[in-house]
Formats: structure tokens, sequence, C-alpha cells
């Protein structure tokens, strides 16, 4: 329950839709019950025989409707543009989160577990911003108008509905346990469902290479059953509780009705269908919360959700001070680092620097800490103990603006977005104008005829760059990286899935670019090694060697 008491505070990011949004409920709420009432007056004065009324009241009846009518039409507008207004600003504050908090050093969440996190758990907080919360004031209000109402008529009239309204009230706590279980389950099994089938899209070359697509469809099967028997589950819940509500207002009805046919309270028979309309319309606004909790379950599970991500501890604290823009050599100064604290620690005393104008190669066995370094260069996290520094500047002391200026990478794993090569490129520097993006281009050979872009920077890439080469997405990579122009450029494992006439080619651009430049090259090929002017052996979690500048073939 705190999780949605904590979201309920984005409204007021958004005051004067949600004032408007009250107004628009009331004017909307109070329509319906003139509606009613003219309708029930209509019928009794009509009974008394006074048609002078009876003509007023039919005139002013339809005029009443065709003004509720637009009442409500505006109320859905506004409710809904408020809803809709705090889930995208809701949304984009889940994807800072995510930016904050990820790569995580512990157990990762599932990229489709997150996904429906800020998909499908925000999209069902709509119910809460344009439904629940100004409906739950204007509903109270009209409590209180209808109750007045109520007395004025025959203080009698309070006593035939108010036990009504108390079952009425009591349906939501009442069923509230089972509602919350039922709803936990429902949302984990919708997320782990939209995980496996984003796992299962992102892996169809390989599980149809391996021969088990048909298994992994009937396991996606067996999800989606299990999904549907949530639902079920929940549908016949909500259903008994409507069932009950619907009698509660009926009983409600014909107690008003058997009041009047008593003589209890004095009131005259012809008043009977204004007693009626009272006692069932006081029930109405009730009994539409009621309807709006029955499924609170699943809102304040996906409310848990999106509180978890919201409130996920960055994966680095925010810099006390800035130093500003940074350049010069990349130094590890005694790096010890380990993922958990009762973990084993994955680098120990880990000391070098990468000079500018110096290409430094960092082997080791697979597990050695490699793309730990690399993950420390581009302080995805922190180090336990020592200091990464850029320039004589520890990383802790740049924000997050002048450190991406200040290092850029080509990552092992290099997932492209779909679009243009342009577009992919100018993801380093969106400002960047057009001849920038081409001379970075051109520095990386993209633009080499031999590189294979039929269309330029113009080629189309398809999702996570599934239609280029290992050599393309490098060479994509390379020169988002220049764009940058950082003074410091890491690459890790950058060469591993190239062939050798890619690799030469990669090896020549980044010779060039080495000028001025520290680079950082993680890497396991001999001919990569032999590029480099140093070499450092980490085994273990700390350098074992650290070599002479090696023997290197000309670019």
């Amino acid at each position: 329950m705190r999780s949605v008491y904590r979201l309920l505070p984005h409204i007021a990011r958004h005051r004067a839709a949600f004032v408007g949004t009250l107004v628009s409920n009331l004017l909307a709420q109070s329509g319906l019950l003139a509606l009613a009432l003219l309708g029930a007056a209509l019928v009794s004065q009509a009974l008394a025989g006074r048609d002078s009324t009876v003509a007023v009241l039919a005139t002013a009846l339809p005029a009443t409707a065709v003004l509720c009518a637009l009442a409500t039409w505006r109320e859905s507008h506004v409710s809904h543009d408020l809803a809709y207004r705090v889930l995208a600003d809701l949304r984009g504050r889940v994807f800072t989160a995510l930016r904050r908090s990820l790569p995580t050093r512990h157990t990762a969440r599932r990229s489709g577990d997150l996904g429906a996190v800020a998909l499908s758990d925000v999209e069902t907080l709509e119910w809460l911003y344009a439904h629940t919360a100004a409906q739950l004031l204007v509903s109270l209000t009209m409590l209180g108008a209808t109750t007045a109402l109520s007395v004025a008529l025959s203080p009698w009239l309070v006593l035939t509905w108010l036990p009504c309204l108390l079952v009425v009230v009591a349906l939501p706590w009442l069923f509230g346990p089972v509602s919350a279980r039922h709803g936990a389950r429902l949302t984990a099994a919708n997320a782990a469902l939209q995980a496996d089938v984003v796992d299962t899209v992102q892996g169809m070359r390989e599980l149809t290479g391996a021969g088990a697509l048909e298994r992994r469809r009937r396991q996606l099967a067996r999800a989606t059953r299990a999904l549907t028997r949530e639902q079920s589950r929940i549908a016949h819940l909500g259903g008994a509780e409507a069932a009950v509500s619907s009698l509660a207002v009926a009983a409600a009805g014909m107690a008003a009705l058997a009041m009047v046919a008593s003589g209890t309270g004095g009131l005259d028979p012809r008043l009977a269908p204004v007693a009626l309309t009272l006692a069932t319309v006081t029930l109405g606004p009730i009994s539409q919360i009621s309807a709006l909790l029955r499924d609170f379950g699943v809102l304040r599970a996906a409310a848990e959700r999106v509180d978890q991500v919201l409130n996920t501890p960055p994966a680095v604290p925010r810099p006390t001070r800035s130093l500003g823009p940074v350049t010069g050599a990349l130094t590890f100064e005694r790096v010890g680092f380990r993922y958990t604290e009762s973990g084993p620690p994955v680098l120990e005393d880990v000391s070098f620097t990468v000079h500018p104008g110096e290409i430094v190669a960092l082997v080791g066995p697979s597990g050695s800490g490699k793309s730990t370094c690399v993950a420390l260069a581009l302080r995805l996290w922190d180090p336990d103990t020592g200091t990464v520094r850029i320039g004589g500047v520890d990383l802790r002391d740049l924000d997050d603006t002048h450190l991406r200026s200040a290092v850029a990478a080509v990552p092992q794993r290099i997932d492209l977005l779909t679009g243009t090569v342009r577009d992919n490129i100018a993801l380093a520097d969106p400002d960047a104008t057009p001849a920038r993006i081409r001379d970075a281009a051109l520095r990386a050979g993209v633009l080499d005829p031999a590189s294979g872009f039929r269309d330029g920077l113009d080629t189309h890439v398809a999702e996570r760059g599934q239609a280029l080469s290992g050599g393309q997405r490098a060479r994509v990579a390379l020169a988002r990286a220049l764009l940058r122009n950082a003074p410091v450029l890491v690459l890790d494992e950058a060469m591993a899935q190239v062939d050798a006439h890619a690799e030469a080619a990669l090896q020549s651009v980044l010779r060039r670019e080495a000028a001025g430049r520290a680079v950082l090259v993680v890497a396991h090929r001999d001919t990569t090694i032999r590029a480099a002017d140093r070499v450092l052996t980490l085994r273990g979690g700390t350098i074992r060697e650290e070599g002479p500048r090696a023997p290197r073939a000309a670019p």
C-alpha cells in the first residue's frame, strides 16, 4: 500500500490538470444526480396530477441530460489527459532510474522484466491516476450531498441505505487480501512471460540452430496458460464482488420503497420515486469507488514494481564536486573490486597507466577481470579500493557529462539501433553536424568502398545490427567513439568477431587515431596484441606481467 501512496505525489507536478479533473468530475457527478432526481420528481408530480410542474420538469430533463453528457465527456477527456501526462512523466523517471542503476553489480533483472515495468506496469497505473484519485474525493463530496438530501426528505431514509452502504464499503477490505495475492501473481506471471518472449525473439537464431524452437514454444504456451488462469481467478473474484455490490444497491432501493409503503417517517407515497432514487444514487459513487478498488491487487503489485525501480540505488553515486573537462593518461592506482561484499575479489591491487599516444593491450584468460577494468574505466561501477583517474582526476569527481566526453568505448558486444548508419553514429553526439558525422565515419573506414556499406551513411541498420557483419558493426561503433573525440579510448574485444582483413583495416585506423589519445585494448588475438605498444597480462585479478613495446607490423 505504501508504494501506491508514494506514487500519488506525481500528480502534484500537474496541479492544474488535477484541479480540472476534480471540477469536471464534480460537475459530471452532480449532473447525474440532478438528472436522476429530476426524473424521480417528474414521476412524483405526475402522480400528484400537477401538470404545470410536470411540463417544467419535462422541459428541464432533456436539457439536463445534454449538459450531463457534455460534462461526462469533458470529465473523461481531462481525467485521461491528466493520467497520460503523469504516466509520461513516470515512464521518463523509470528510464532515468534504470540509466542510473544499470548495469548492476549484483544479480541482474531480465531485460524483458524491466521492459514490463517501464511499459505494462506503468500503464496499469493509468487506473490510479485517471479513475481513482480525483474520483475518490468527488465521491466523498457526493456522499455528503446525497446524505443531506436524504435527511431533508426523511431522516428514516438514511437508515434504509446506510447498512447497504457499509456492505459496499467493506467489500474492498474483505476481498482485499485475496485480491492482493492474485494481483501479485498475475503481475509476476505477466512480467515473466514478457521476459520469456523477449528472450525468445532475441535468441531465435540460436533456438532454431539447436532445434529447441518447438520446446521453447511449448514453454511459452505453458506460461500463457498460467497467466490466463490468474486472469480468470481475478475475473471470478471481481464478478463476485460486483454481484454483492449490485445486490446491496438493489437492497437499498427496496428498503426505501418498503419504508414509504409502511408509512415509516410519514413520507408521502407520491415521493416514493424520489426516495428510491436517493437511496440508490447515494450508493452509486461509493459503488464506483468499490469497483475501482476491485483491481487494486493488480494496481498495488504494479505500483510496487515501479516503486522498486524508482528507488533502486544508483550504480555509482553522484560526484560531490565536478572538476570539469579532463585530458591525459588513464591510470589505475591500486584498484580492488568485487561484485558482492562476501564474494571473491575480481581485481586486487591493479595498477597501470596508459599514456596519450600509446596503445596498451590488456590480455589474460577468461574471467581474469579484463572486462571489469573496462567497466571501471567507464565508471559503470566504482572500485572498492584504489582509484581510477584521467589526467590525474579521480573519475568520482567528474559529472556524467564530463566523464562521457573524456572516455569513449567500443564494446565487445555491439548492438546497434534500428535506423541508419548515420543515426547510430550520431548517438554519441546528437547535436553533431553532418560534417562531423561524416568525418568520424571517414576516419573509421565506414565510407571505404571495401567496408560494404552500399548506401554509405544512409545504409539501413536492422534491429541490433543483425544484417551487418561483425566488421561493419565494429566500424560503426568505432566511428561513434571517434565522434566524441574523447582523450581516452577503450576497446573491449572489439576485434574478436571480425575477419583478418577487417581486423587489419581497423588496426590501421586505431594506429592513426592513437596520436594524442590514450588507448586501452582488451584483446585475445596475437595480431591485435602485436599492434600494441605495451602488453599488460592480467591473471587472477592482478597484473602479473608488463611487457615492453611489442614488434608491430606496418599499418
